[in-house]
């Protein structure tokens, strides 16, 4: 199982954006901004993103946070070394980046069909669960422009939304967390009772939380993680992915979560040269 990672540094907000298209003011600046219901909307069911930076950044992973896409959704990516270069220094080629784990996984003909997904669905539905995280892997390269193309031909809205872009080196620990890592709904739903007994709700807004905890973390994964608990802290937001490239992509859509560090706990030196924290991620 390859170990978890986490990008702190967010290239994408260092980038020059451009869209192929826009819907009125739901343009490509929004997907610098850390708000659900700031989107780009795209006017059909495909997009172009393009990213250009002065310099090389180092890339290995593209995620679109919070879309409308489902699971029969694709994404290219492409990455130049040098703006107007013919050959790209990567190219992922057409992937399904949010895609229904397999059928066989789960009892075929038992549940309904959809099971197998996540709970697709656009802006209105994302402050309680509903969306998806479209995400790309790849080996670390130095690119000065990156060119994301999606498409979903069967949108029932009829165009893409795109909330948040990521782009950037991830930091992967030499040993992963250790068993027992957990995953919270939480929920700001109240219900109460009337003067007359009956049962009311009042419906909130749901989030999820993720606690981990790095029981046997090297000399130089101490270091990074210091390092990203000090950049980003609560203040900024980092994606976290606890189960990267799984063979169950709705185990990893649940683990995914581009949120903020809940915790600032001690680091410890529980024996000699290793060390340990604990590591809490809330998605925003």
């Amino acid at each position: 199982m390859t170990n978890l990672r986490i990008i702190h540094d967010n290239a994408a907000d260092r980038a020059v954006l451009t869209a192929a298209s826009q819907a009125g003011a739901l343009g490509q600046a929004n997907l610098q901004r850390d708000a659900k219901g700031a989107v780009l909307r795209a006017t059909s069911t495909a997009q172009t993103i393009t990213a250009t930076w002065p310099t090389q950044e180092c890339i290995a992973c593209v995620a679109l946070i919070f879309t409308n896409m489902t699971s029969s959704a694709r994404m290219r990516v492409r990455g130049y070394g040098q703006p107007g270069d013919a050959v790209p220094a990567i190219d992922t080629g057409w992937t399904m980046p949010c895609p229904e784990a397999p059928l066989e996984s789960y009892p075929f003909g038992e549940l309904p069909l959809g099971w197998n997904a996540y709970a697709w669905g656009g802006t209105n539905t994302w402050a309680r669960g509903g969306g998806a995280d479209a995400v790309a892997w790849f080996a670390p390269v130095f690119v000065r422009s990156l060119v994301i193309e999606v498409y979903c031909p069967d949108l029932p809205a009829g165009y893409i939304e795109i909330s948040r872009l990521v782009a950037g080196n991830y930091w992967s620990p030499e040993y992963n967390a250790e068993y027992g890592a957990s995953l919270q709904l939480q929920d700001t739903t109240e219900v109460y009772r009337t003067a007359a007994g009956t049962a009311k709700t009042a419906v909130g807004t749901t989030s999820d939380k993720l606690a981990i905890n790095l029981a046997h973390l090297t000399a130089p994964d101490r270091a990074r993680l210091m390092r990203i608990l000090r950049e980003c802290g609560p203040v900024r937001p980092l994606l976290f992915s606890l189960f990267p490239e799984h063979a169950d992509p709705v185990l990893e859509q649940d683990h995914m979560l581009y949120g903020r560090v809940a915790n600032l706990d001690a680091v410890s030196t529980p024996y000699y040269e290793t060390y340990a924290a604990p590591l809490q991620i809330e998605g925003i």
